[in-house]
């Protein structure tokens, strides 16, 4: 373990890198300054400044309660920020809970992600779960999506408080326990199961894909609301987005091999996308309406699996054991 309170640089041609055993880097007081290549085990940043312009990745843990301003990419296992984070660039991994300022003005992405203070988005944000139970603004043309279930709730103080002035796509179950907020332009968009037990205000778009409205409301819902009016920004209302009654994979989970099948339309390509937004697998099929791909290198995990025809696109979620 190393603990220090002077300064630490690493150029763009440096690097900071564990051998065979993990290492742990703490810092109270001083600098630490990335322009290149950090790799170790546990970082924690108790005082003093940092910043990161480079490649920071701490493998199993990152604690930060100092201000980081990130232009370069970040990756943790499980991240805690307590103090004023401000993202310009990259920041992934497992596990991330907000007790601090977040601004994102770029792409973050993570398999779970609590938000329990303030955070605010101006780029896109990519969660496979996610909970709000602080303070979260969405803004205008900004991008949310939950790959999984997500909901909008502080089980102690009951004063979580969403502003949805951007998109947000949740895939699986949406639930509303405190306050969900939005402006006309914002859209909220629900594949799964949808319940409002708090309070819904604004002028936002709001779509449910079985109902269209809240599946289960024993809350109240301002009358600007508007449900399903047509947006191409609402996927879980769009046919040629969601198009579930057409597209048949199996099995699901999948262990070694998977069948796609499209009942009325050819197959051009086929991709599959992970939790952040990345192609793992791209297959060109030349116009048959059934494939069967094998699983090659792709990790477990959950995915979006995209079937492209000449005239649209049909996608569902995958798990991969």
């Amino acid at each position: 373990m190393g603990y220090t309170s002077g300064s630490i640089t690493i150029n763009a041609s440096g690097s900071l890198i564990q051998d065979s055993s993990p290492r742990t880097l703490g810092q109270s007081g001083g600098s630490f300054s990335n322009a290149g290549t950090v790799n170790l085990s546990k970082m924690a940043f108790f005082s003093g400044t940092i910043s990161n312009s480079g490649t920071l990745n701490s493998v199993d843990s990152l604690y930060l309660t100092i201000n980081l301003n990130n232009t370069g990419t970040v990756t943790s296992n499980n991240f805690y920020n307590s103090g004023s984070l401000t993202n310009n660039n990259t920041i992934n991994g497992v596990n991330f809970f907000n007790d601090g300022i977040l601004q994102n003005n770029s792409d973050i992405g993570f398999t779970n992600h609590y938000n329990n203070s303030i955070s605010y988005n101006d780029g896109n944000l990519n969660f496979n779960d996610y909970t709000n139970a602080g303070i979260f603004y969405n803004n205008a043309n900004k991008n949310l999506t939950a790959w999984n279930d997500c909901t909008n709730s502080d089980t102690i103080n009951h004063n979580a408080h969403w502003y949805n002035n951007g998109h947000t796509d949740i895939w699986n179950n949406f639930t509303n326990a405190d306050t969900l907020d939005g402006n006309t332009g914002g859209t909220f968009c629900v594949g799964g199961n949808s319940a409002n037990l708090g309070v819904v205000l604004g002028n936002f778009d709001f779509c449910s894909h079985f109902s269209g409205t809240f599946d289960v409301n024993t809350g109240t819902i301002s009358n600007g609301i508007t449900f399903c009016t047509g947006s191409e920004n609402c996927w879980s209302n769009v046919n040629e987005n969601q198009n579930i009654s057409n597209i048949s994979i199996f099995p699901n989970p999948v262990k070694e091999t998977l069948t796609i099948n499209l009942s009325n339309s050819k197959i051009k390509t086929v991709e599959i996308i992970d939790v952040l937004g990345n192609v793992v697998y791209l297959q060109n099929v030349y116009s048959n309406n059934e494939i069967i791909i094998s699983r090659n290198s792709v990790p477990s995990g959950l995915y979006l699996l995209k079937a492209n025809t000449k005239e649209k696109s049909y996608t569902a979620k995958v798990v991969f054991e």
